[in-house]
């Protein structure tokens, strides 16, 4: 019996070294870079410019990386300049907040089932003065713009 009662406190105590405690890891934590700008709301002539754009186009470049600590780091490259970025996120009911060291926040919304996963930023108005591609003439067009970062 005491054999008995020896192997099964020994496999409980082997059982719970195996199970973990830690709580598993968030998953936006880790590298997100730009993949995609993606445009929409586009009309008429300027229908064909709807879809995913490389952000090369807009000559923007961002990329940050989201640790379990709560903090993130990030850098944008633009015009020809670099920008670096800090801050705290926070994550919360499947979007993620950036928040940096200047107050500005952004937001996203994760996409697990794309491969791999993709975080989508809110889509933005814009209006622009655009040259149409059928008419040739410059006309002042409305459309909205998303980013699309994946996990690296």
């Amino acid at each position: 019996m005491l054999l008995l009662s020896l192997v099964v406190v020994a496999l409980f105590v082997l059982d719970s070294c195996t199970k973990s405690n830690d709580p598993e890891p968030m998953p936006v934590v880790g590298a997100w870079k730009l993949d995609r700008i993606r445009t929409s709301g586009f009309t008429g002539g300027f229908a064909s410019f709807n879809g995913d754009n490389d952000p090369a186009i807009f000559d923007y470049q961002d990329s940050f990386n989201v640790k379990a600590d709560k903090t993130f780091t990030g850098t944008i490259r633009t015009s020809g300049r670099v920008i670096d970025y800090k801050g705290n996120w926070e994550f919360t009911n499947n979007e993620l907040s950036l928040k940096d060291e200047k107050g500005n926040e952004d937001k996203y919304t994760l996409d697990n089932t794309a491969t791999p996963a993709q975080l989508l930023s809110k889509a933005v108005a814009q209006r622009d003065s655009l040259r149409n591609p059928t008419t040739g003439r410059v006309e002042l067009v409305n459309y909205s713009l998303r980013l699309v970062y994946t996990k690296q």
